[in-house]
């Protein structure tokens, strides 16, 4: 003697005489719908979040599963994040870098100031307490790193020439002669050649 599962009722106990052209009596019918979730501030990209309960519905009436969702973070081209840390690059003029400045910094929360001191280096990185990501694995937050780059100008007038010539000698350095041109000079005069 054996025994075995209904084919007709999989072992339900009951078959459905006009069954639904939709769900074809297995009682559930497959839809999409948008629901809303709340993302926690300082999530790191490829995490993985659950909500429970909306999951796909359980079988004979049992409790509905969880969703899961991987999270993928949009790259950001002004700031870039390591750890709760966030860094960012900004330009500085040769002036600002030799006799200091305050300048004004994007930050996640908003235009924050920075002082720059005299004599600052490019690549040089200043810190900005708390203005980071927020921690996921406890509390606070992270920090803000500014790295300073130096531009150097491309396109100077004559009268700015005389002026770089005139403090070079007060530096003791010797100055390029107009008719002997430094290889500043030199790239200057090929970029002005080619506009």
């Amino acid at each position: 003697m054996t025994s075995s599962t209904c084919p007709t009722c999989h072992g339900k106990g009951k078959i459905v005489d006009n069954p639904c052209t939709e769900c074809h009596g297995s009682g559930k019918v497959h839809k999409t719908r948008k629901i809303k979730a709340k993302i926690p501030a300082g999530i790191e990209d490829s995490s993985r979040m659950r909500i429970g309960g909306e999951g796909e519905h359980g079988s004979s009436g049992g409790p509905p599963g969880d969703l899961y969702l991987d999270i993928y973070v949009k790259r950001n081209k002004k700031f870039k994040r390591i750890g709760d840390d966030i860094v960012q690059e900004v330009p500085i003029s040769i002036t600002q870098a030799s006799l200091g400045d305050e300048i004004t910094v994007s930050t996640l929360d908003g235009k924050v100031k920075m002082k720059i001191p005299a004599g600052s280096k490019s690549d040089s990185t200043f810190r900005i307490k708390g203005k980071g990501m927020a921690s996921m694995h406890g509390y606070g937050t992270g920090d803000m790193h500014v790295k300073v780059k130096v531009e150097v100008p491309t396109k100077l007038t004559e009268k700015q020439k005389e002026l770089l010539r005139e403090f070079a000698k007060l530096r003791g350095e010797r100055p390029a002669k107009e008719n002997h041109k430094g290889f500043f000079e030199k790239v200057v005069d090929g970029v002005k050649e080619k506009i």
